[in-house]
């Protein structure tokens, strides 16, 4: 079931995109722009020196004199990014090489990097995928989401949407926002496996709007034990409905997304959430987004809190009104009528706040 016209504008602001057309047999379009800041460096662990003891260069060239595997990667990725060192590609490699040897799974990773990034030579994505597989294996997100879009897009493996899902999935359920972004995609574009629960609730939904399709599917995913979803997969739906116009459907994605945020930092994307909502008119939203500019320490802004928090107090937010006027106490007077003149022009948004708001 492909839904092609779902609404654009929200669809610019999720950077949502389509799927498959583009794909080029003979290049990655994701790994596109790759290079020596991507490559990761490993932790260091000695049962000699625990944790928060002090690691000086003696420190260092004895765990490498001992063939530290971590030390090894973190000395590759100094020789490629030329860090307190002569950028030196070649050594990087071999470095990451005798590393990923000793089962490294940072080097792993860095090996897939170089290869499909071309670093000092020309992109072999053949290579790429199989050590970005040698890490997904192993159970690193990143890996297992550049392997998915590797196979979804047919570049160092064969164009295999099942195995792209699989991989993506298993970088989803580790709340990797770009691996549940890829497996909305593959969906939206209408190339999710026919046999699935979620796929055969979705097509079994065709005759409503796709964004309420999408958004009963997400809901019977989230009503609790028993119903085969992980929490990734409310996630992959929401974001499909949101994607579609459902302004709920935003709104929920982003408390999920807050509610994980602190074990798997998705502080950022819940916000963007809420902001999408926000201007479409979400009260609630609103609020939060009011909040989070009230809150950011030294990136505070009472300016457009006081917007924000405004248009939520207006639309029946009773807590809403009541930062608001702290915030308010706070103001100085050039900021309260910035406020004041902000609050007049974001007015003319279309959607921002009901007409009997206003």
């Amino acid at each position: 079931m492909k839904y092609r016209n779902a609404a654009p504008a929200l669809i610019i602001l999720t950077t949502l995109s389509a799927v498959g057309a583009a794909a080029q047999d003979k290049a990655c379009l994701s790994l596109q722009g790759m290079g020596a800041a991507d490559l990761r460096k490993s932790k260091i662990v000695d049962a000699a020196h625990p944790a928060g003891a002090p690691q000086n260069d003696r420190f260092f060239s004895e765990l490498a004199g001992d063939g530290n595997a971590a030390v090894t990667n973190n000395t590759g990725v100094d020789y490629a990014t030329g860090h307190n060192i002569e950028r030196n590609v070649a050594e990087a490699f071999n470095c990451f090489s005798i590393s990923a040897r000793q089962s490294q799974l940072e080097a792993a990773y860095n090996l897939g990097v170089m290869y499909a990034s071309g670093l000092g030579g020309k992109s072999d994505y053949a290579q790429a995928a199989a050590w970005f597989k040698e890490a997904a294996d192993r159970g690193d997100p990143q890996s297992q989401y550049f392997l998915g879009n590797m196979y979804r897009e047919g570049c160092g493996a064969p164009r295999n949407i099942a195995e792209a899902l699989k991989w993506y999935r298993l970088a989803a359920e580790k709340w990797h926002i770009g691996a549940q972004e890829g497996i909305a995609q593959i969906y939206l574009a209408g190339n999710g496996p026919p046999d699935s629960g979620q796929a055969t609730k979705w097509h079994a939904l065709a005759a409503l709007p796709p964004a309420e399709a999408a958004y009963q599917v997400a809901l019977h995913c989230d009503k609790g034990p028993g119903n085969a979803c992980h929490p990734s997969d409310t996630a992959v739906w929401l974001r499909i409905a949101a994607a579609c116009g459902n302004i709920a459907a935003a709104y929920d994605l982003a408390q999920l997304y807050e509610r994980h945020a602190a074990k798997f930092n998705t502080g950022a994307e819940a916000t963007k959430w809420y902001l999408v909502a926000a201007m479409h008119g979400h009260a609630e939203s609103q609020f939060r987004i009011g909040l989070w500019y009230n809150t950011q320490g030294h990136s505070r802004d009472m300016v457009q809190a006081w917007v924000w928090l405004d248009f939520a107090a207006r639309q029946g937010v009773e807590k809403a009104a009541e930062v608001r006027e702290a915030v308010v106490r706070e103001m100085t007077r050039r900021e309260f009528y910035a406020a004041q003149r902000l609050r007049r022009d974001m007015e003319q948004v279309a959607g921002i706040l009901p007409r009997e708001s206003r």
